[in-house]
């Protein structure tokens, strides 16, 4: 009986839209990690506390003149500096109970959430124009304020250059199909999308004429969750009435969610849906998140990773210690910014910075676990598993820990074994946890929960077939 090591992929993609049990070839867990470009498993950066308001407000963040904008659920201005002190500029407060959209002009900025557009210039909030249409979504384009009237097919465009003058007579209607808008969304390159449940129409400027606007084209699908539009690899992306992840490239539609899918038709909740365009590591990301969504752990808040590059998803988690069970991912905010060189996103009355040198979120665990498919056709014994990875990443006194368990002919996962990813100067990268019994098919999961970096760069077995 010939003994052999057997690389086990880990730089597969995640794949959920089969049972696990029929998964021979991908991953079929991948949380708050993402598959490097290089092929290993990277962690997925930590957060830290920057900015505490004192409630539990979801937060939602603009850079504004150097910088930073916040605005509450409960309709809050802050102003936010450099060293993280805020004040509150509010006078008009940003109604509406809608996420707040967010358009920045050549003299201030404009905030929409449902209700009456607010104006910031820099001292106090005000109302925009008495004039304006309440609005779930505005947008400023080559002097233009547009507004998508509440609950209509229509949208409103005040006079140019005058952001505050609205002429009743300046709207337009989307009608590619008689569907209310739900979402507006200016890209890179100046186009302006105008989007339903059903239907989504691009316009255009036009530079003479008395007509300022355009339609130049539809795409023959709508958007359901309108603030997961986002613009990333050259293109718009938005959850389509499907429950798709797609990418929009001018009248052309392709769903990007395929080895997500199920996940994605098992939300059971919707409701301020976001997404949006992150770089992490030298790699391109958008997190889609669902805060109010069911997770397959029973907990609220779903939130997934989305790797624009190489096409493969993750999941990002955070920790409710009370349950012992991942919860929702503490980012809320569908905007996230680099400001001061910082990466910064809004949380539960808190704004957080989210850095490769943070290992936790403020304090809380960050868990990381990866599992395989179910690996194996014939009886053999598994005599050891091996994983390499960087080791020497505690400090001089203490040890961070990696667990690994398995599922054998899925009977159910064993107990975890525990192997130390070394104290600093520990520089021996390979890690073996023994032998896992005999049978015909193995799954393997492992953790860490620990604060530190995480860098897994290949998994291996030594197996002994039986029977021949």
């Amino acid at each position: 009986m010939a003994t052999r090591w057997t690389e086990i992929p880990i730089d597969a993609k995640l794949f959920t839209n089969v049972d696990p049990t029929s998964n021979t070839r991908t991953l079929t867990g991948l949380e708050n990690c993402f598959v490097s470009e290089a092929g290993s498993h990277s962690r997925f950066p930590g957060l830290i506390e920057r900015v505490n308001f004192g409630d539990s407000d979801p937060v939602y963040l603009k850079e504004y003149e150097g910088d930073l904008v916040a605005v509450t659920s409960k309709g809050r201005f802050y102003r936010i500096g450099s060293d993280y002190s805020y004040e509150d500029v509010t006078a008009v407060p940003v109604a509406g109970g809608r996420r707040p959209v967010f358009a920045e002009t050549d003299d201030g900025m404009i905030v929409a959430a449902g209700g009456p557009i607010v104006r910031f210039s820099g001292q106090k909030t005000e109302l925009l124009s008495e004039d304006a249409p309440k609005s779930t979504h505005v947008a400023y384009i080559d002097s233009y304020v547009v507004a998508v009237e509440l609950d209509s097919g229509r949208f409103q465009h005040a006079d140019a250059g005058q952001i505050d003058i609205w002429d009743p007579l300046s709207v337009f209607s989307a009608d590619g199909k008689p569907d209310d808008l739900n979402g507006l969304f200016v890209t890179p390159y100046r186009e302006l999308l105008l989007t339903g449940p059903q239907s989504i129409e691009q316009f255009e400027r036009l530079q003479s004429g008395d007509t300022p606007f355009f339609r130049r084209w539809s795409v023959g699908e709508g958007v359901m969750a309108p603030y997961t539009l986002t613009f990333a690899d050259n293109a718009t992306w938005a959850v389509n009435q499907d429950r798709e992840f797609t990418r929009y490239s001018g009248q052309t539609a392709v769903a990007g969610s395929g080895d997500v899918q199920v996940t994605l038709d098992a939300v059971d909740d919707w409701t301020d849906a976001w997404a949006d365009r992150i770089n992490v590591k030298g790699q391109t990301f958008v997190v889609l998140q669902m805060p109010h969504a069911t997770t397959e752990y029973g907990t609220k808040g779903l939130t997934l990773l989305f790797d624009v590059r190489q096409r493969k998803w993750g999941l990002l988690y955070g920790w409710d210690a009370a349950q012992g069970l991942p919860t929702r991912w503490p980012g809320w905010s569908h905007e996230y910014h680099r400001v001061w060189k910082k990466n910064l996103v809004g949380g539960d009355g808190k704004i957080y910075e989210l850095t490769p040198d943070a290992y936790d979120h403020a304090g809380a665990v960050q868990r990381l676990l990866g599992r395989t498919a179910h690996v194996g056709h014939y009886e053999f014994r598994c005599d050891n598993l091996r994983l390499t990875c960087k080791r020497g990443v505690g400090t001089n006194e203490t040890a961070p820990e990696i667990l690994l368990r398995c599922n054998r002919d899925n009977r159910g996962f064993g107990p975890w074994k525990r192997k130390s990813l070394g104290r600093y100067g520990d520089r021996m990268m390979t890690v073996e946890f023994g032998g896992f019994g005999c049978g015909h098919h193995f799954q393997f999961e492992w953790m860490v929960t620990d604060a530190c970096e995480v860098e897994i760069r290949k998994l291996e077995w030594q197996t002994t077939p039986l029977g021949e």
